[in-house]
């Protein structure tokens, strides 16, 4: 392998290695100014596109162990085959980059998805755009914040219910001898 690929596998796989989220794109009959667009749209969610070789892509995924040296079962062939780019996010809100996806494929009806890979597991395409249906990743952390906070509130609540009972009774009397 000549000096210049092994350095750009090498840089792929540095990129591979770091990425919390790889997404496999067909791009076949994507014009370049949709193509751009959709670079732009992923921009917005900390997500980058590469277009790559195969054979280049497939090093980098064995270097990083994502899959395995000489693996040829139909999963791995088809994820490798035709026109390819990656989509790749070191940012850990993974729905943001399905949503915009999913938003641009339901758009423009391309690219296809082949698959992805979240934290070194390999997710299908139906699986992927499923997570376009989570909220982000700020929402979720509110929703945890709010149910844990819920008993205490409700604790608080309960605790005063007398007192404020009380002082409505009071108020209601007042008003009667007026």
């Amino acid at each position: 392998m000549r000096t210049e690929k092994i350095a750009l596998k090498e840089q792929i796989s540095e990129i591979v290695k770091a990425s919390s989220l790889i997404v496999l794109i067909d791009f076949t009959g994507l014009k370049v100014a949709v193509f751009s667009e959709l670079r732009k749209r992923l921009r917005a969610v900390n997500c980058r596109c590469l277009v790559l070789k195969n054979t280049l892509l497939r090093l980098a995924l064995e270097e990083a162990k994502m899959i395995m040296p000489q693996q040829n079962d139909s999963t791995v062939e088809s994820l490798l085959k035709g026109p390819t780019a990656i989509l790749f996010s070191e940012a850990k809100d993974i729905a943001g980059v399905a949503k915009v996806l999913k938003n641009f494929i339901a758009e423009f009806q391309l690219p296809k998805v082949k698959g992805a890979f979240m934290d070194n597991a390999l997710i299908s395409e139906h699986d992927f755009l499923k997570l376009a249906e989570l909220p982000s990743l700020e929402v979720l952390r509110g929703q945890i914040l709010g149910t844990l906070q819920l008993p205490a509130v409700r604790l608080v609540r309960l605790i005063n219910e007398p007192a404020a009972a009380l002082a409505r009774l009071v108020e209601i009397y007042s008003k009667k001898e007026n």
